[in-house]
């Protein structure tokens, strides 16, 4: 789930914290952008702490960019076609659409207003027109994405532009829960905030890749609780107390079941369900190891400069945001292909200078 980005003097702050303790190399031959008494401040050490910030908004840019192409693309495949024709764009596009939606039966009406009347407004012909309406809009947006992949093919339509390319970091996996050896060629370090919907949501995909690749595949869990969910960094701290038992997993699909309904009364009452020592656990949760392990995580968090949940960093590679599952498989594919080159886990991210959380 994506926040809105860090918020002024106190982000900075953060940032420039974060370089004071990069390494010595990156302040070689980089110019001088300030000093603080006799210390100076590089380009190369803001470089490195704006690192993924800066691609965020690369990524951004190319979103916005590809969006402005494919619409002109629409818009001079269809101005093409339709001069072809002698007519003009809305006449040409109204009679390719015409087809599909003349084959709308009154039997596909009901039974899109029974499976969707509770979500229709007012009386049942003006819920049933709706349902009408919807299916014409699904069948005339088909109908022209059709079109335009068919008119694609004809001019031969070639696009070139490619998204940046993730960056590579060194992000530290420290003592933080994981699943799948350690020897695995592939880690996959998640950031992720137990109230957060969009790594809910991408829970399943995490559970189909540990399927797909469980001899191959390392998964790191660690806290970045949000400001915005204020059961987050309770929740976190309850789950490190099941890691200290041996039960992260259980208790991290268990929290998710239930969240975003979480309650501080919650965290005790799953430890006895699942059938944690709930002694030992209280004990946990009243002392300062919880919230230690989860501030060390929100700390590396910030110092790299995430903004929101779910991060990903496979081998050090950046991914944010939700992952589907064809998306992290390209991924981990490439990783698996570097290392049968004789390349080792995480050579990308070794070679590249160590992030600002590094420990």
């Amino acid at each position: 789930m994506k926040t809105a980005p860090a918020i002024g003097l106190r982000a900075s702050a953060v940032a420039v914290v974060a370089v004071c303790f990069l390494p010595v190399s990156l302040r070689a031959d980089s110019s001088v952008m300030a000093t603080v008494g006799e210390t100076p401040i590089t380009q190369a050490e803001i470089e490195q702490a704006l690192r993924l910030p800066l691609y965020d908004l690369e990524m951004e840019k190319y979103r916005l960019t590809k969006r402005r192409l494919d619409q002109m693309i629409v818009e001079r495949l269809l101005a093409r076609a339709a001069a072809a024709k002698g007519q003009s764009v809305s006449a040409f596009v109204s009679a390719a659409v015409q087809g599909p939606i003349a084959t709308i039966t009154p039997e596909e009406v009901e039974a899109r207003w029974r499976a969707t009347r509770d979500q229709l407004p007012g009386e049942e012909e003006q819920a049933k027109q709706a349902a009408r309406n919807a299916l014409v809009r699904e069948r005339a947006g088909r109908a022209l994405n059709d079109l335009v992949e068919q008119l694609s093919r004809e001019a031969g339509v070639a696009v070139t532009i490619q998204p940046p390319d993730p960056p590579v970091v060194a992000v530290p996996a420290g003592d933080d829960p994981a699943w799948g050896s350690p020897a695995a060629p592939v880690t996959i370090i998640e950031f992720a905030d137990f109230a957060c919907p969009a790594c809910k949501e991408n829970l399943p995909v995490l559970r189909q890749l540990r399927e797909l690749y469980q001899d191959q595949v390392r998964l790191v869990y660690r806290d970045f609780p949000l400001s915005a969910h204020p059961q987050a960094r309770p929740a976190a701290e309850a789950a490190q107390c099941a890691h200290e038992q041996g039960r992260f997993w259980t208790y991290h699909d268990a929290l998710f079941a239930q969240a975003p309904d979480l309650k501080p009364s919650d965290y005790a009452a799953l430890a006895a369900r699942l059938s944690l020592n709930t002694t030992e656990f209280a004990a946990c949760l009243a002392s300062d190891r919880p919230k230690a392990a989860v501030a060390r995580d929100l700390a590396d968090a910030q110092n790299l400069g995430l903004s929101g949940t779910p991060t990903f960093f496979i081998n050090g590679r950046y991914l944010a945001g939700f992952q589907t599952l064809e998306a992290l498989r390209q991924h981990i594919d490439r990783e698996l292909l570097a290392a049968g080159h004789g390349a080792s886990p995480g050579a990308q991210a070794a070679d590249t200078a160590r992030g600002p959380g590094a420990r």
